[in-house]
C-alpha cells in the first residue's frame, strides 16, 4: 500500500480509561482518523476474542494481539506463534510446586490451573475479561498465545531465570505476562507491515505501559501517553496528553493526521 499510513493503539491506559470506557474524545478522533483514510489497529496484550466490544465500538478489524503472538487482519488471522508445548509443561509444573496459579490464553478463550484464584479473578475483573475456564492441561490440547503467571514481584526471578524460551513482563503486583522470547507488539507490526506493504515510516503507535516500549521504538512515530510510565515516554518520540485530558485528540492532531 503505497504512502498507507497507519495507526496502532495500545488498548489499557491508552484507549481505555480504567479498563472500562473509552473518553468521547477519544472516540471522535478514531473515526476522523478514519475518514481521512488512515488505517486503525490495536495492539494489546489481549487476545482477539477478548476485544468484541471496542473493535466493534471503534471499528477495527486489525489487532496485533497477545503482544505480537497472533495478528488479525480484516477478521482473519495471519500470523500466528503458538507457545512451546514442552517448555509450558516444565512452566506448569514449576507454578504448581510454588502454588502459584496460572492462566493460559488461547484464540478464542481462556484457561486457568485454579478456579476462583481471588488475584485472577480481580486482575481480569479490572480489564472486564472473562473469567478463564479451570482445565490444568489445556495447554497439551490448545494452542496458547501468551500464559499469565500469579505471583509477586519477590517471587518471579524463581521464573525468569529458567526459561531461554520465554520472556516475562510483570503487569500487576500479582500477574506476569508469559509470552515467547522476540515476541514483542513490535514483531507483530512488522508481521503485519511485511503482508501489507505498508512502509514502517508510514506506521504510529500510542502507548503507556512497558509492553509498548518496542513497539514505540519500532514504528515510525512513537507517542507516548502522559499518564504513562517514565521508560515509556523515554521510548517515544512524542508525549502527549493525559487518556482524560484529551491525550489521543491532542496527538493525532500533532502529526496532523486529523
Amino acid at each position: 500500500m503505497a504512502n498507507q499510513k497507519v495507526v496502532f493503539f495500545d488498548i489499557d491506559g491508552t484507549l481505555l480509561h480504567d479498563g472500562h470506557f473509552v473518553p468521547e474524545s477519544t472516540k471522535q478522533a478514531i473515526r476522523k482518523l478514519q475518514e481521512n483514510g488512515v488505517y486503525v489497529a490495536l495492539a494489546t496484550g489481549r487476545g482477539p476474542a477478548m476485544l468484541s466490544g471496542i473493535r466493534e465500538l471503534l471499528n477495527i478489524d486489525t489487532i496485533i494481539g497477545y503482544n505480537g503472538q497472533i495478528v488479525v487482519h480484516q477478521n482473519e488471522i495471519i500470523y500466528k506463534r503458538p507457545q512451546p508445548k514442552t517448555d509450558l509443561t516444565h512452566l506448569t509444573q514449576q507454578a504448581k510446586e510454588n502454588g502459584h496459579t496460572l492462566v493460559y490464553l488461547g484464540e478464542t478463550k481462556g484457561f486457568t490451573t485454579k478456579s476462583n484464584d481471588t488475584h485472577v479473578v480481580d486482575s481480569l475483573g479490572e480489564l472486564d475479561m472473562p473469567l478463564p475456564i479451570h482445565d490444568e492441561e489445556a495447554f497439551l490440547s490448545h494452542d496458547v498465545f501468551q500464559t499469565l503467571v500469579y505471583c509477586t514481584a519477590e517471587e518471579e526471578a524463581d521464573y525468569v531465570k529458567r526459561y531461554d524460551a520465554f520472556d516475562f513482563i510483570r503487569w500487576h503486583p500479582h500477574a506476569m505476562d508469559v509470552i515467547n522470547v522476540g515476541s514483542s507488539k513490535a514483531e507483530g507490526i512488522k508481521q503485519f507491515l511485511k503482508l501489507t506493504n505498508i512502509r514502517r515510516e508510514d506506521t504510529f503507535a500510542f502507548g503507556d505501559a512497558l509492553n509498548d516500549l518496542e513497539m514505540l521504538r519500532y514504528v515510525g512515530t512513537g507517542i507516548a501517553m502522559g499518564n504513562g510510565l517514565p521508560e515509556t515516554k523515554a521510548a517515544a518520540d512524542y508525549v502527549t496528553k493525559p487518556i482524560l485530558e484529551d491525550g489521543i485528540a491532542h496527538g493525532l492532531k500533532e502529526f496532523q493526521l486529523i
